[in-house]
């Protein structure tokens, strides 16, 4: 399918530039407990934390990361580090220790940004291991060596009045090329390993420009900022675009606290997960069970929306139909949309234009075709990740041989209407309706490197949560049997209390190491070791997810059932 062009805007940040002139006394962004910034106030801000980079001896096209939860210096720190012709990553706050520090070591990072005293301890943990880390940077928390988020900025207004940083600040403006990398977003792939995304000013330009069209956004929309900054999609929709469109936003820090930001801020945009959605229509099915009336249910959507929301989108993983159609029958039409840490602007619904049996329609500057094996390609464009960090041979498995179109690991169709179906995933990866993606290999193999579990599967697509089908290991089971003097066969051994609690503790020893998405919630013992006779497995001993998945998921099913998370 042929691309629709991208509009033409002004780069990222000469827009943030001038807002903080024509808008300066508007605000920009807010917090729930009184936290305020206009468009100057955090022009300032990041133009001060620039300044202090350049001042402690940070160069273009160094990294500095941010690891905190979605707050006001987030997006301060990002743009500060773009001000100053430096490369923004974003580390996912839910990281465990050793997560973080693979990361930090994998992009060389010079400078970390954290918020609490939790986070600061996962750095300081092991810092040792940080040879290129010569400044950390924390909002709470105080430790040889970490100098405070205001002291930072402090130092950045004091280096401001030195006429060679402000120079520097001018050059890094001038020398700034649309291909310049401006931030790394780390995705985990398949294999588990974490993969740095390099994206381009242009891209960023390019994909806010193309999500402003596709839906019709304009400086008088408003919006809640509260997915993980680290996130693509909130880093792309929820920031970049919001400049370009010149949006105001509140942030928000505690999830816990969404529902009240919203009716508190009534943003006319909500950009959100599957899950928060899901929660919605479940709040909705339980007023209907009581027969509440249509002033009922309107006083619901209220509760968690505001009123004054005008565009529901939803990303990240698909939203159920039956969700779907259950709250468009309530007022609140969600736009799917389908993307791609590597290209995140492919396919969304339009306002004006939706349906439930698709993810939409190629966004502006997209170009789709389906391969002979099924597996959607996207044509390289402005809107392509530019790589990834110090990975050549990955970013050239990313790509079809001519290096003209992006591999997307899934399966789908170009419908009659121009619509875009996936119909299945070539990667094994897990889409949880929380948005995050797990990399399920890594985790199985934790699980079975050991002797009470002999075969793993996670399992959780489109589920709150991650859980998981763990195989007996026989031989141990057996073993504990003799050493105790008791008999009968391995199903009734799955039933004893002190192999199950055996089987947890490698469960929660795996669980210690992971972030708390990977984390396995729920687990459901087999006896019966998989087998290539049963379909359980392939030639090569490799499980059969799909087969497995369709034998035992009703089981697993019931882990997810009723509207409280677990």
């Amino acid at each position: 399918m042929t691309a629709t062009p991208i509009p033409v805007t002004p780069r990222v940040l000469d827009r943030f530039r001038a807002l903080a002139t024509t808008h300066g006394d508007t605000m920009a962004m807010c917090t729930l407990h009184g936290e305020q910034y206009t468009w100057r106030e955090w022009h300032d801000a990041s133009r001060q934390f620039a300044a202090a980079l350049i001042a402690g001896g940070v160069t273009r096209g160094e990294r500095v990361a941010v690891l905190a939860s979605n707050r006001p210096l987030w997006p301060i720190a990002d743009v500060g580090a773009l001000l100053a012709g430096v490369i923004s990553v974003g580390v996912y706050p839910t990281s465990a220790p050793s997560q973080v520090i693979e990361m930090l070591a994998d992009c060389e990072a010079r400078l970390i940004v954290v918020d609490t005293r939790e986070q600061l301890a996962k750095v300081l943990a092991s810092r040792n291991q940080l040879p290129r880390l010569t400044h950390i940077v924390a909002l709470e928390g105080e430790a040889p060596g970490v100098v405070s988020w205001n002291d930072w900025l402090a130092s950045g207004a004091q280096a401001l009045a030195n006429d060679e940083v402000a120079g520097a600040l001018e050059t890094a403006a001038r020398q700034s090329r649309d291909d310049d990398i401006a931030v790394m977003i780390y995705t985990s792939g398949s294999t588990g390993r974490p993969k740095g995304a390099c994206i381009s000013l242009e891209c960023l330009r390019a994909s806010a420009a193309s999500t402003q069209a596709t839906l019709g956004l304009t400086v008088a929309d408003t919006s809640l900022s509260f997915l993980p900054f680290s996130h693509a999609g909130e880093r792309m929709f929820g920031l970049y675009t919001r400049i370009i469109v010149g949006m105001s936003a509140m942030v928000v820090t505690d999830i816990a606290e969404l529902w009240d930001a919203a009716r508190t801020f009534e943003p006319t945009l909500f950009g959100g997960l599957p899950r928060f959605y899901e929660k919605v229509s479940e709040a909705l099915r339980i007023a209907e069970s009581d027969q509440v009336n249509d002033a009922d249910r309107r006083a619901i959507v209220r509760r968690h929306f505001g009123g004054k929301l005008r565009i529901a989108t939803s990303g990240g993983a698909a939203l159920p139909s039956v969700v779907a159609q259950h709250l468009e029958a309530n007022g609140i039409v969600v736009l799917g949309a389908y993307g791609q840490t590597e290209h995140l602007c492919v396919a969304f619904h339009r306002p004006e234009r939706y349906g439930f049996d698709s993810v939409g329609w190629p966004m502006p500057g997209t170009e789709l075709r389906i391969a002979t094996d099924g597996e959607v390609l996207i044509r390289r464009s402005a809107l392509t990740f530019s790589g990834y960090y110090g990975q050549p041979e990955e970013t050239r498995a990313a790509f079809t041989a001519d290096g003209d179109w992006l591999y997307t690991g899934d399966l789908g169709k170009i419908a009659e209407h121009g619509q875009l179906v996936i119909s299945g995933r070539k990667k094994e990866l897990i889409a949880l309706s929380t948005g995050k993606k797990i990399a399920p290999l890594p985790i199985e193999s934790a699980l079975t490197d050991g002797l009470w579990i002999s075969h793993a599967m996670l399992y959780g697509e489109g589920r709150k949560f991650i859980s998981a089908l763990l195989w007996l290991g026989r031989p141990a089971a057996e073993a504990w049997a003799r050493e105790h003097g008791t008999e009968g066969d391995i199903e009734q051994l799955l039933l004893r209390d002190e192999i199950r609690d055996a089987v947890r503790q490698s469960v929660e020893r795996v669980n210690a190491n992971l972030s708390r998405p990977e984390q396995v919630r729920e687990w459901m013992l087999l006896g019966s070791e998989p087998s290539v006779e049963g379909g359980e497995l392939t030639p090569t001993l490799k499980l059969r997810r799909k087969d497995v998945a369709e034998r035992y998921g009703h089981l697993l099913d019931s882990f997810y059932t009723g509207p409280v998370d677990r």
